[in-house]
């Protein structure tokens, strides 16, 4: 879940991703949805075994524009 004061990148097709602990990514629901809202929590699917970090991905542009890591990786 992302803070209260989280500003959306200016970017044209931000996404959630996520990379586990064997370096595997996913990637998941858009940051912003319809309406100009922000997208700002999400579920991991149960396919993921654990999460070593979380990132704010551009499907467009393909690159990382943060992330947050986890060491250990949780536990969905």
């Amino acid at each position: 879940t992302l803070s209260d004061d989280f500003k959306s990148p200016d970017t044209p097709d931000p996404h959630w991703q996520i990379v586990d602990s064997k370096g595997n990514s996913y990637l998941l629901q858009r940051l912003m949805i319809k309406g100009d809202k922000l997208n700002k929590s999400i579920m991991v699917p149960n396919y993921v075994y654990d999460v070593a970090k979380v990132q704010i991905w551009c499907a467009f542009a393909e690159v990382n524009l943060g992330e947050t890591s986890f060491d250990p990786p949780i536990k969905p």
